[in-house]
């Protein structure tokens, strides 16, 4: 998986660059939208209700079902992994597929799995090169993630193997993914706000 710090580096320097924060208050939640002036691109908008965070924007809708009150700070020390298990609904697809990725992955497993053994015409260096090429063309055919899930998963059942069992198999099924970068958008737009507004607060009371 890529560097989560190099895509929040692009998400702040990219899609945020020029973001400002708004905070209101209703009876029942805390609003804030996160956006620039004059365009909705890249706009988000969090509704803190109780201990549920709602995200809505052009990067997509998310409900997050969280075990404390909402609130804007209560995401200071919050890691992304941690949210991202709090996640119970969602618009966008959950994991992007990476081909190139998926590809360099089965190679590294196969030079393990066949580690010492290459040049041998048994039959188990006979069914790891029939997997890697199934799975290679598998690859190839999908166009996401979950439709590699599921071709995996026919391919599984559909066949017997006398040395590849269903873990090697649940261990291929992560191959190519990639965290969108709307999912790690979410996390840092509350904090690059919560830093913005807390600025604008000193300046205040300096002023």
């Amino acid at each position: 998986m890529e560097d989560i710090k190099e895509i929040e580096r692009y998400i702040e320097k990219k899609w945020f660059k020029n973001h400002v924060a708004t905070l209101s208050e209703t009876d029942c939640a805390t609003i804030l939208d996160w956006s620039a002036p004059g365009t909705n691109k890249y706009s988000v908008r969090y509704i803190f209700a109780g201990c549920n965070l709602y995200v809505s924007g052009d990067i997509g809708d998310a409900i997050f079902n969280l075990t404390w009150r909402a609130t804007i700070e209560s995401f200071d020390d919050i890691e992304l992994g941690y949210l991202l298990g709090k996640l119970s609904c969602h618009s966008r697809e959950r994991w992007h597929f990476d081909e190139e990725l998926a590809i360099k992955e089965l190679n590294e497993w196969y030079e393990d799995a066949t580690y010492g053994v290459r040049g041998d015409k048994g039959e188990y260096l006979q069914e790891l090169d029939s997997v890697k090429a199934n799975v290679n063309g598998i690859i190839q055919e999908v166009s996401n993630h979950k439709e590699f899930e599921l071709h995996l998963f026919n391919y599984y059942m559909d066949n017997t193997f006398d040395y590849i069992d269903s873990e090697t198999f649940a261990m291929f099924s992560d191959f190519g993914k990639k965290l969108p970068n709307e999912f790690v958008a979410y996390l840092l737009g509350i904090k690059l706000a919560m830093s913005q507004l807390s600025e604008a607060k000193k300046g205040e009371s300096v002023t």
